[in-house]
């Protein structure tokens, strides 16, 4: 009997014990082997996908519908430890909704109506910290018995656009309705990551930042400011997905994904190939790289 019918034999709790040590990577990497592990990992990333969500919500169908109707997407720590093996993954505080100025008010309707928040605080301009980028024009922040929602909204034109002018590649992670994202999963996976460039280029720091930087830290994570402190960086660097100056994409191959519920087609197990059908378009920027021509660079992004 080989070992993948030993291992697809054991009960559902077993094997669920089994993949809680596994990252999303390793998760999907094992769902490559057999439909069966296909399905059963599907559901398990899906499953925790609910677990999360339940912690501020009853109506999760309706959340995710909102999701789906919007475009909008959960980030911070909740993607975060969505990315991560459920064990040693980090501790979920809030819950962050990123949605567009168009469609801000449906989520701020199902969360003090639906499911009975109160609103806290409501900033037009947000103050200095994580939220204060060129992208964010409203931040609402809502309470429910010690639960606590932030509804950050874009000016842009895509929900996910604000995330790649983050404090770091750490967070750089969303939920959508249709999947679980990563941008730099070989930095995130191992606990490291990069500081964003235009936090010093940017004049972007300010103590809230720094504050935020430290959680992270205090997490485990390890944070460079210099690329050269997390791998080699040569004159090959532009060319590869780390690089600070290169053209980043949603759809291309740097990331690591998962598509929900998507089934085998044509004999190829395609979850893990999510392709965003409007595409966001980024490139951290910065100082840093061995090529002198690509050196300097602003940092950008837009939706396509």
């Amino acid at each position: 009997m080989s070992k993948i019918t030993s291992f697809t034999d054991l009960c559902k709790e077993l094997r669920e014990n089994i993949f809680d040590s596994f990252d999303l990577a390793e998760l999907s990497s094992l769902a490559t082997v057999t439909p069966t592990l296909h399905t059963d990992v599907d559901e398990y990333i899906q499953r925790r996908k609910r677990i999360i969500f339940a912690r501020f919500m009853s109506h999760i169908d309706a959340f995710v519908g909102l999701l789906q109707g919007t475009g909008a997407v959960v980030s911070g720590s909740c993607a975060l430890n969505l990315v991560q093996a459920r064990e040693g993954a980090v501790a979920i505080n809030d819950l962050d909704v990123y949605t567009t100025i168009q469609n801000f008010d449906e989520f701020v309707r199902f969360f003090t109506e639906t499911e009975h928040y109160t609103m806290k605080r409501n900033f037009h301009r947000p103050p200095p910290g994580p939220y204060n980028t060129t992208g964010i024009a409203k931040l609402f922040r809502l309470e429910n018995n010690g639960r606590n929602v932030d509804i950050i909204v874009t000016n842009l034109s895509s929900a996910i656009s604000p995330i790649f002018q983050f404090h770091s590649t750490v967070v750089m992670n969303f939920i959508s309705a249709e999947a679980v994202f990563c941008a730099y999963p070989g930095w995130t996976l191992d606990g490291t990551g990069l500081i964003h460039p235009r936090m010093y280029k940017q004049n972007a720091t300010n103590l809230a930042t720094v504050r935020s930087l430290a959680k992270y830290m205090q997490r485990g994570f390890t944070l460079y400011s210099e690329i050269a402190q997390l791998a080699v960086h040569e004159s090959r660097c532009v060319r590869t997905y780390y690089c600070p100056q290169i053209t980043r994409s949603t759809n291309d191959k740097g990331k690591l994904a998962w598509t929900f519920g998507r089934e085998e087609r044509d004999g190829a197990l395609v979850s893990a190939n999510y392709i965003d059908t409007k595409a966001v378009i980024w490139s951290l920027g910065g100082d840093q790289c061995y090529n002198e021509r690509a050196s300097g660079s602003p940092s950008f992004g837009f939706a396509t």
